[in-house]
């Protein structure tokens, strides 16, 4: 009898199940991602319009309108700075999200107006106003008239 320790060697799967476990996590993440995708561009569409209200940058902003929009809405400088009808700041609690095959997005805290947004030719653009989010989740729609502000 020897009292040497055993030289035989148990098989571990340990790597393997670190593998599949990395994979899933990557799965999950880009399916995420993928998931996300329209409302974090739509987001970004409407930071790109704040921008461009707030440098006045009249053809930027029509860059980031869809048709629709523009055939019904004169874009035009405000007096006090901005331009009319457009916002010109969004709150760190804001709220967005998909209906059906728009992105809406609430500016303010909780409570205010409600901005559609549509993919149109690969991009997201601004299509004005949809409604007014109530307390509790409730958005009440709004029948914007030709013209009217999107405030």
């Amino acid at each position: 009898m020897s009292a040497e320790p055993s030289a035989r060697k148990v098989p571990t799967l340990r790597p393997a199940w670190l593998l599949v476990g990395l994979v899933v996590i990557l799965a999950v993440i880009a399916f995420e991602v993928w998931l996300t995708r329209p409302v974090r561009d739509a987001v970004r569409t409407y930071t790109d319009l704040i921008s461009a209200a707030n440098r006045r940058d009249l053809s930027a902003l029509s860059a980031l309108c869809t048709d629709r929009y523009l055939a019904g809405h004169r874009i035009k400088l405000a007096d006090e700075g901005g331009v009319i009808g457009f916002p010109r700041n969004i709150h760190k609690n804001f709220q967005a999200w998909r209906e059906g095959s728009e992105v809406w997005l609430c500016p303010t805290n909780r409570v205010g107006p409600v901005f559609r947004f549509v993919e149109d030719g690969g991009r997201w653009k601004f299509d004005g106003v949809v409604g007014q989010l109530l307390p509790g989740g409730r958005v009440e729609p709004i029948e914007e008239e030709p013209g009217t502000s999107a405030q």
